[in-house]
């Protein structure tokens, strides 16, 4: 009882309050239609555009288009042999000396 009494303040305080208590859900739903009508301003549209229907079936040809090089990517993994320990390491590199400019020039031998 005594935290009750401690932590509402007393009548006439509560009376004399002039703020408002601010609705959270409404104020994101003013923010959301704010930011809704800047996106349509941008895009120089007057009302937001309709909402599309359902997408129509692709045609058998089409999806059998699409299909066929994963059927290949996967056919090529299957029938790749595994790589060699040799070709896992790297390569033996081979470095050739080459003179600079203007070395050897003007030199008789």
């Amino acid at each position: 009882l005594l935290s009750v009494l401690l932590s509402a303040p007393p009548g006439p305080a509560r009376a004399l309050s002039t703020c408002r208590t601010l609705d959270l859900e409404a104020a994101r739903l003013k923010r959301i239609e704010a930011v809704r009508g800047q996106i349509l301003s941008k895009l120089r549209l007057p009302a937001p555009p309709p909402e599309p229907g359902p997408a129509p079936a692709l045609p058998e040809e089409v999806r059998a288009l699409y299909n066929s090089p994963r059927a290949l990517l996967r056919q090529r993994a299957r029938s790749r042999e595994p790589a060699e320990p040799q070709d896992y390491y790297a390569k033996v590199l081979l470095r050739f000396p080459r003179e600079s400019p203007g070395e050897g020039e003007g030199t008789l031998g």
